[in-house]
């Protein structure tokens, strides 16, 4: 195997064979097989290669089948006591503590304490990594996700090989530290340290940012701030990458080489300093791969042997899923390899180029290009602004703020002294390129939003980016305008999918407790939301406070309607002015275009001041906001829709809930806000012959809500109830589940559930939910 990228080949192999043995594994193996046969079959000249990349293939698919098999709990929920190593800083956010610990059967456990007194931390804060000690709580199974396109932190900590969390009772009791700690703990306490000394001696957002360039941990970084560069597509510049490592290996190496020190000598040193540099850098998928990379070619050149980097890669992929072969899931990881991958393939064309501005953005565009597939499976965006700012922010970091970070940092441990006088030189320019960054983001247009593209448009958009790079390859930029259009084709189609899908879906989303119930008609005739959920901060002491408060608009709601590709409702639907109904409008707005608000009798008016907010915003965007009449109604396409109520003003705002009927799927819906007695009294009296296929149960299943004469007139064979899980109400009541067996109703709750689902065509349609 002389040929250069015989590495990279095996590397794909050995992907390969991860990906198909953990969907499934037999056909996997099968399907190698195949190819293999078929390379054979059709002549190719490599076939050592291919019988090479088979054997890796099935290698690393049954090295992930045997890890993953033995990935399984010694632990079960009645267990309660525990002994075990810290692992993990200790991490305090308000009120809640949380950690990691090896207990005594080799099992990671994500501990959680919640404090009631302030005066408690200070049975934490003498703990440290390697500390042994005895705990004593409850254990509880991660949840999946609950609503689609949401993130799956289940399957996140058990790629981590971590199967529960532990609600400790008291404060850790029997904690020994070891005599002599090992040197791979010692390094994670120096590591801790470190970020203590910048996050204690230099003030926000200058040490929310050097912890995150100089350890890896953003954990300590603004969330706006972190926010911004996430949209903006810049959030890679606080990850310790490629970039980085070059970096600071090339600074030691430097300083070596002006110090007289030879080269074999410095390279050897160097060779010794990454391990350490990536366990003290947190160990992320990026910072293996970067310094594994780094370490091939130093390696190779004191041998004095040519390797290309793109065995290096390579290798860097092959060594990182022997490490953990669950890593080919992280999406660092895939932006990591697949971004570095396409550099270094670029690498000809990039020489070629006569100006390094031009070089700097070549580079932009062929990491933006190369991540863009990963970046809409996973973000369902991506900034326009992206690339150009990259041009500013890369230079920046890597040349400015990077090694003065590190200057600032020894500084702190050698001459803190001279800190204050240094570190304006840092916290102006960051200012100013945050406040570039923030005013960039404000902008109303430059995040294209296209939704999680299906599987079918996910090999359109690969297919279409390698035709592009081939093309800059082999001919001009200028004359690969036929690969551009391909991708644009991509583009065009994703941006319009809904016009070509002739299904629609309604979900109720769990939301929590309140409401959020999504409506897209077959090829987009309509979008619909009925209210938006909210949940309700209580005032809570300074001490308790997180650093960021759950908000189910931006953590649920924006991210499912994004995913669905929703960039404008057609049509909000607020049926009354309770906060878990209407909480979430904020944020909704400052994502999702609205056309038009609909709101009932009285709403801003004689309601609260969250309803006065909710109007305000409206008026300033210029949100046709319309108050129900209940004689009203509209059509699109064969779905038809009618409110019902209300008629007047109540006194009490649930029962002044707007009613909307609808006709959809094959099916006739009743959705009914909060109404209780009075107001389905007075609905059944209004309408004496209605009738419903599905029913939405008012007020959460509350028990002053679905009465049994307003459930005897509709007869309903699907009842919907949106519940908070383990809410403080009890809703939904018993003697409503009751009644709605008693009529012999069909019923599916959001708390135990999920999200629900009803996936139609112009024909009917069936339910589903995202947990069985």
């Amino acid at each position: 195997m002389n040929q250069t990228g015989n590495f990279a080949y095996l590397a794909v192999a050995g992907c390969l064979g991860i990906a198909v043995s953990s969907f499934l594994f037999h056909w996997g193996l099968l399907t190698l097989t195949c190819c293999y046969l078929l390379w054979i079959w059709l002549g190719l000249k490599r076939s050592g290669l291919a019988c090479a990349a088979l054997m890796v293939g099935i290698g690393y698919g049954l090295y992930y089948s045997v890890i993953d098999r033995a990935n399984i709990s010694q632990y079960t929920v009645r267990d309660t006591e525990f002994s075990g190593e810290i692992t993990h800083m200790i991490l305090r956010d308000g009120n809640k503590i949380s950690f990691r610990i090896d207990t005594e059967r080799e099992e990671t456990l994500l501990i959680e304490y919640y404090m009631d007194t302030e005066n408690e931390f200070q049975s934490f804060s003498s703990l440290q990594i390697g500390d042994n000690c005895f705990f004593l709580g409850s254990l509880k199974e991660p949840l999946p996700p609950t609503n689609p396109h949401a993130f799956d932190y289940k399957r996140f900590l058990y790629h981590q090989h971590i199967h529960w969390t532990l609600t400790l009772i008291d404060a850790p009791t029997e904690c020994t530290s070891p005599p002599s700690p090992s040197f791979h703990t010692a390094l994670k306490q120096w590591r801790v340290k470190g970020m203590k000394l910048i996050n204690d001696e230099v003030e926000q957002p200058v040490s929310g940012f050097m912890i995150s360039l100089l350890f890896g941990e953003r954990g300590y970084m603004d969330e706006e701030i972190l926010e911004t560069y996430q949209l903006l597509g810049l959030v890679h510049l606080l990850a310790i990458s490629g970039l980085h490592v070059g970096v600071v290996t090339a600074a030691i190496f430097l300083i070596g080489i002006r110090l007289g020190v030879t080269r074999a000598f410095m390279n050897g040193t160097l060779l010794l300093f990454l391990p350490l540099y990536v366990i003290v850098a947190g160990a992320a998928p990026s910072v293996i791969r970067a310094g594994i990379m780094t370490g091939v070619v130093l390696l190779y050149l004191m041998i004095k042997k040519r390797f290309l980097s793109i065995d290096a890669i390579g290798v860097a992929c092959m060594i990182i899923l022997l490490i953990n072969p669950y890593y080919l899931y992280h999406i660092g990881f895939q932006l990591s390899f697949i971004v570095s991958l396409c550099l270094i393939l670029s690498e000809k064309r990039l020489r070629t180029l006569p100006h390094k501005s031009n070089q700097l953005l070549y580079v932009s565009i062929v990491a933006q290009l190369a991540s863009l597939p990963v970046i809409l499976y996973h973000f369902f965006q991506f900034s326009i602004w992206s690339p150009l700012l990259n041009l500013i922010f890369v230079p920046f970091y890597s040349l400015f703020v990077l090694p003065l970070s590190f200057f600032i940092f020894f500084c702190l441990i050698i001459s803190p002294d001279i800190v204050p006088v240094i570190l304006p030189l840092l916290k102006y320019p960051l200012l100013l390129m945050n406040g570039l960054a923030e005013g960039v983001a404000g902008f109303s247009f430059g995040t294209l939003v296209f939704g999680r593209p299906p599987l079918y448009l996910m090999v359109g958009y690969i297919l279409s980016v390698l035709f592009i790079f081939y093309k800059m390859e082999n001919v001009t930029f200028k004359r690969s305008w036929k690969a551009m259009c391909f991708l644009m084709i991509c583009f065009i189609f994703h941006w319009n999918i809904g016009l070509f899908q002739p299904g629609g879906k309604a979900v109720v989303l769990d939301i929590g407790q309140g409401d959020a119930i999504y409506i897209r008609l077959p090829h987009n005739r309509g979008t619909y939301l009925i209210d938006t959920g909210g949940v309700y901060q209580f005032e809570v002491e300074e001490w308790k406070r997180r650093k960021k408060q759950f908000d189910g608009g931006k953590s649920i709601l924006v991210p499912f309607l994004k995913a669905e590709g929703i960039r404008e409702l057609d049509k909000l639907f607020l049926t009354h002015g309770d906060y878990d109904h209407i909480g979430n409008v904020p944020s909704l707005l400052n994502e999702i275009k609205v056309k038009d608000l609909y709101v009932p009798v009285g709403f801003g008016r004689e309601g609260g001041e969250m309803e006065r907010e909710v109007m305000s915003e409206a008026a300033k965007r210029k949100i046709n906001v319309q108050v129900v009449d209940d004689s009203s109604g509209w059509k699109a396409g064969e779905a038809s829709f009618q409110f019902l109520h209300p008629s007047k003003v109540y006194k009490d705002k649930n029962d002044g809930s707007i009613v909307l009927y609808a006709e959809f799927g094959g099916l006739s819906w009743l959705f009914t806000g909060d109404i209780e007695a009075a107001g389905e009294r007075d609905l059944i009296q209004r309408y004496p012959e209605l009738k419903a296929d599905v029913l939405k149960a008012a007020h959460h299943g509350s028990g002053t809500s679905s009465l049994a004469p307003f459930l005897d007139r509709l007869d309903p064979d699907y009842v919907l109830i949106s519940a908070g899980r383990n809410n403080r109400f009890g809703h939904p009541h018993a003697e409503v589940l009751e009644r709605i067996e008693g009529i012999g109703s069909m019923h599916y709750r959001t708390d135990e559930q999920g999200a629900i689902f009803y996936n139609f065509t112009q024909r009917g349609g069936t339910f589903s939910t995202q947990l069985p």
